[in-house]
């Protein structure tokens, strides 16, 4: 038997571990294959690129890695790790001193001469770096994309052990623990008192997909972690996260759905949460008229050194019940664009009248989300959909266009998915129903429901246009062509 103990550390909070779908749309939309490559051979050299980054180094004292995308370097001296950020006068870490059952005590070896290559057998390979601390327990860690990965492996429970398992670590660096009352978060502040690093979402499942009971609690110089793994089914994982940032909104409301869809580009997050009820309308309006239900909003986050604040608090031009403005959301730099899959006006082409709701409204109101993506035999439900699109000049945001498609219809829940990448933004219509092929086709034969289409728009100056009609090359019904775009 093993316990398997693993922390994913140092990932920020918005960028989540994307699934490999998401992998592939983001490296084909940034990093498009090279003429001559087959996209499996530029996956294959993108992947040994990205573990080049991320590879621990010796260096005096012991090994070294770079993580550029957290924008910190970490040092593994043997006993434990100190993370630095690049800018920030902070430094953190952890560092094992004792570990156990009531009966089992094992606590282990710190001091100064066992040092790396000496009685402990440290190992690297890429990013991974393991510590054998005794034939029993083996620390390891894995840099790369995600942040920092630290876990520990334990072959077995002795049979003489009695009480929960228990570990202490000691705390590296300036910050101060502060244990949230559920004991499965830590926070970690500065001499200020302002929250640098936060410990979060410990949760410990069993071999058999169980949730086992744990908490953090602190102790002289560091933190006790106890597990009560009485009648577990082993092994045990244990998964907490540090992060550089716990975001909420700035208006923070039941059923708002904040997070529902994240982008980051540099040092700017957009948070969409596409059940915020106000009537607010453009960019840092009132928050506090929450009269229309899933009208929707977005969020702003920038990023200086390591502390984050809120920028911008994004509304439609024409905020309305049910426009579910936030369902998707993508940055590029300065440029922000936010779908709104249940806006019904009649508009079409870029910055056209909103103030015709007359491509669904009133029968929409209220409606959960999920509804869009059920039943697809009832069109009573499923409005045109808009997008939009914000730029930002110095630290101030201001709508730019408002794009709708050049064949608005009902039931075509335009802007469910948005891209952006410099001055082209993509937005799909995943429900459209015309019977084209390819590009630019007839878009007159609506003929084929929830077939889906995609649409480019393209930016000269500060003019949008809308450059391309994409449609798949074998159109049918229920393709949901545009579910996804890049």
């Amino acid at each position: 038997m093993r316990i398997l103990i693993a922390s994913v550390a140092c990932c920020l909070l918005g960028t989540r571990l994307p699934a490999q779908s998401d992998v592939s749309a983001t490296a084909a939309a940034s990093d498009p294959v090279p003429d001559g490559l087959a996209v499996d051979d530029w996956t294959s050299i993108r992947a040994a690129y990205e573990a080049g980054r991320h590879q621990a180094f010796a260096v005096e004292g012991g090994y070294s890695a770079r993580n550029p995308g957290q924008q910190w370097t970490t040092l593994f001296d043997g006993r434990g790790f100190c993370t630095t950020p690049d800018a920030g006068g902070w430094s953190f870490g952890l560092e094992l001193v004792h570990y156990g059952w009531i009966g089992v005590e094992n606590g282990v070896d710190n001091s100064a001469e066992d040092t790396v290559g000496q009685s402990r057998a440290v190992t690297t390979a890429g990013g991974r770096v393991s510590y054998q601390w005794d034939d029993q327990l083996t620390e390891w860690y894995v840099n790369d994309s995600r942040g920092l990965e630290h876990g520990y492996t334990v072959q077995a429970r002795p049979a003489e052990a009695s009480g929960p398992l228990s570990l202490t670590l000691a705390i590296r660096g300036g910050l101060v623990p502060e244990v949230v009352a559920n004991g499965r978060d830590v926070r970690f502040v500065d001499a200020t008192g302002a929250v640098v690093l936060n410990y979060a979402g410990l949760a410990v499942l069993d071999a058999d997909g169980r949730e086992i009971a744990a908490r953090f609690e602190t102790c002289a110089g560091g933190l006790q972690l106890t597990v009560n793994d009485g009648g577990a089914c082993y092994p045990l994982t244990i998964d907490p996260v540090v992060q550089q940032a716990y975001l909420k909104a700035s208006n923070t409301d039941a059923n708002d759905g904040f997070g529902g869809s994240v982008a980051v580009s540099g040092d700017t997050v957009v948070v969409g949460a596409w059940g915020e009820a106000s009537n607010a309308t453009g960019v840092n309006g009132n928050q506090s008229d929450n009269s229309l239900s899933y009208a929707g909003a977005a969020y702003v986050f920038v990023r200086s050194g390591t502390t984050w604040s809120q920028q911008a608090y994004l509304k439609a031009s024409n905020t309305d019940a049910s426009d579910y403005f936030g369902i998707s959301v993508a940055v590029s730099g300065d440029t922000v664009v936010v779908g709104a899959f249940g806006e019904d006006s009649n508009a079409t082409g870029v910055n056209g009248n909103q103030s015709d709701n007359s491509l669904f409204g009133a029968h929409y109101q209220a409606r959960p989300v999920t509804v869009v993506y059920g039943n697809q035999s009832d069109n009573s439900v499923c409005p045109a959909g808009a997008a939009y699109v914000f730029v930002r000049s110095g630290t101030t945001w201001s709508q730019q266009a408002y794009l709708k498609a050049s064949n608005t219809d009902t039931n075509d829940v335009f802007g469910g998915s948005v891209a952006v990448s410099g001055d082209t933004v993509v937005v799909a219509a995943s429900f459209e129903a015309s019977n084209a092929t390819g590009v630019d086709g007839n878009q007159s034969d609506v003929c084929l429901s929830y077939a889906g289409a995609a649409y480019v728009f393209v930016r000269f100056g500060s003019t949008w246009s809308q450059q391309a009609f994409l449609k798949a090359s074998n159109t049918d019904t229920n393709d949901v062509f545009g579910g996804s775009v890049a």
